[in-house]
């Protein structure tokens, strides 16, 4: 290959960059965990990543906390949610976008102790938010909801 052609390849490559970086588009995170307590891991995918303090958390994210184990997380629209011992919790959807009028919010308990404390998604739609667990799907009206399971579903 001359030196000419690797350079047009190069040129070419470079112009290319641009457009695959703009067709990928970040997704937007939920929020960020506030408060750990013990080895609380979180699958995303085919992850299993150990969760810390400040760690951003997104739609489909399952958190898993161990006997004895806790978590605190805030959701972006200010909603509030603590976990008790051997919980598993999935954000199955987050969605805010108020300039856009859109809304959405589904937590998925399959196991253990969650508090919920609404946030501004509960003034402005509070349609849009469910808590479903495997016996239950309860609406969320802008309120405060402590859930608990008893049993050992498995997720």
């Amino acid at each position: 290959m001359t030196r000419h052609a690797v350079s047009a390849i190069a040129v070419g490559c470079l112009f290319m960059l641009p457009m695959a970086a703009t067709a990928q588009v970040a997704q937007p995170f939920a929020g960020s965990v506030k408060k750990v307590t013990g080895d609380v891991v979180l699958r995303r995918g085919n992850e299993r990543i150990a969760v810390t303090e400040g760690m951003h958390l997104f739609p489909h994210d399952v958190l898993e906390t161990p006997a004895g184990g806790s978590l605190g997380f805030i959701l972006e629209d200010g909603t509030r949610v603590a976990m008790g011992g051997n919980t598993s919790l999935e954000i199955d959807q987050f969605l805010y976008q108020p300039s856009d009028g859109k809304f959405g919010l589904l937590l998925r308990l399959v196991r253990g102790v969650m508090v919920y404390v609404s946030g501004k998604m509960a003034k402005f739609s509070p349609d849009s938010i469910r808590l479903e667990t495997p016996v239950a799907v309860v609406g969320v009206r802008g309120t405060e909801v402590a859930i608990s399971l008893e049993g050992s579903q498995q997720p």
